[in-house]
């Protein structure tokens, strides 16, 4: 399994996501890292193991605010050997990757429609977003229509960010038992590594985490056990 350290940044500032309420997000301190500059949490990040990617969501960008370009250009400067998967709501965001394999754009159902993703390449991972309400966000089409995906989707619950109650291992299983064709990213409330092991039993090879890492309930000696089954 391959563990994906999370970034959220609004405004310049790593904040610490909960159930998708972006506008009430406020920088980060925590037992992981004091600090909220996105650099600093990647160091933090790296402390822990030597990740290859890491995922940004760029929340103004997101949320139509603005955007944290100039910052996600610095740290391609910064950490040139990291993947950036970065979800950020614009086919064409101002971004200055230092190669090509610094940057993996997402594209979420709660920004793009099912004409838009049809028109792309498939050099992009999907994201599968469900609301605070565990309701689909955007086109219903999308959901349920592997023809027009990626390989790589990302099954993001909104309810479950930040709220350490556990994945949502139901809508896992069933992406998982019906598109068995497609790779699963998990994402929102993966705890422990209880939770990694469970997911990893399911067929879930990659997850997204952030509060789980900055409480420390998964540290350094988790990833040997994940790594090395």
């Amino acid at each position: 399994m391959k563990i994906i350290p999370v970034i959220d940044i609004k405004s310049g500032h790593a904040v610490l996501a909960k159930q998708g309420q972006r506008k009430k997000y406020q920088p980060l301190s925590t037992p992981l890292c004091p600090f909220s500059e996105p650099s600093a949490v990647i160091e933090a990040y790296l402390n822990i193991w030597d990740f290859k990617t890491l995922y940004i969501a760029d929340l103004d960008s997101l949320m139509g605010t603005g955007n944290n370009a100039a910052c996600i250009n610095a740290l391609f400067k910064a950490f040139p050997d990291i993947n950036f998967i970065i979800d950020c709501g614009v086919i064409a965001p101002n971004y200055e990757p230092l190669k090509s394999t610094q940057h993996t754009p997402i594209l979420g159902t709660e920004s793009f429609d099912s004409t838009t993703i049809s028109a792309l390449d498939n050099d992009f991972i999907l994201s599968l977003d469900f609301s605070t309400a565990n309701l689909e966000i955007g086109q219903s089409e999308l959901y349920n229509t592997p023809e027009l995906w990626p390989k790589s989707l990302i099954i993001m619950t909104l309810a479950l960010v930040g709220k350490n109650c556990g994945a949502d291992f139901q809508k896992i299983k069933h992406y998982l038992q019906h598109y068995p064709h497609h790779d699963f990213i998990a994402a929102g409330g993966i705890r422990d590594l209880n939770d990694l092991i469970q997911l990893k039993n399911l067929g879930i090879q990659q997850a997204l985490i952030a509060t789980a890492l900055h409480n420390k309930q998964i540290k350094k000696e988790h990833f040997r056990l994940i790594y090395n089954d």
